[in-house]
């Protein structure tokens, strides 16, 4: 999927690019923008976005050169224009923003599909992985959704809530109805 991306990778600068932060901004662009032929975007907005969301993530963004490196690589047929004379603003022109961005997708969360793997956690560290899982789990979310969470459950509570995920599948209504027993907190 990120084939073309890595083509920035062999680049003369490959050396200040790191192929995780290019794998980053892959992704933003591809969950981000979007080709059509009518619409052109003023370059420093869609870079100005971008940079925004990494510093969000606390994480560093590519710099505008490397960044219309990707873009170019994933949307090979957009094209730079000038809005108006010499001094006004540069677009892409042959994108748009996305009218609908999906959710990202959340890892299998489920142990049991690799019985050695919870084999080996409930022999070794189970309670402590788990914890430190949820931890995790938590710190994203907050950074994904823009609000704190303190528990998993918390999560899985704002997912039904929200309805993110389907409300009526078994795992949802066993949430709800321990949230409205008052045992889970």
């Amino acid at each position: 999927m990120f084939a073309n991306c890595f083509s920035v990778c062999t680049s003369s600068d490959s050396n200040s690019v790191n192929t995780a932060d290019q794998l980053h901004t892959c992704n933003w662009i591809r969950s981000h923008l979007e080709e059509h032929p009518d619409t052109c975007l003023p370059k420093q907005d869609v870079y100005e976005t971008y940079r925004k969301h990494c510093d969000n993530l606390q994480h560093r963004p590519l710099s505008a050169a490397n960044f219309g490196k990707i873009i170019r690589d994933i949307f090979p047929n957009i094209k730079a224009r000038r809005l108006g004379g010499r001094g006004h603003t540069y677009c892409y022109s042959g994108i748009r923003r996305k009218t609908v961005l999906n959710m990202p997708l959340l890892p299998n969360l489920d142990l049991k599909n690799d019985p050695s793997e919870l084999t080996e956690l409930v022999q070794t560290y189970k309670q402590e992985v788990t914890e430190a899982a949820c931890e995790l789990i938590c710190d994203w979310a907050q950074k994904i959704l823009k609000r704190s969470f303190d528990t998993v459950v918390e999560i899985a509570r704002f997912l039904v809530q929200e309805h993110i995920v389907n409300p009526r599948c078994s795992q949802a209504e066993l949430i709800t109805s321990a949230a409205l027993a008052g045992t889970c907190k």
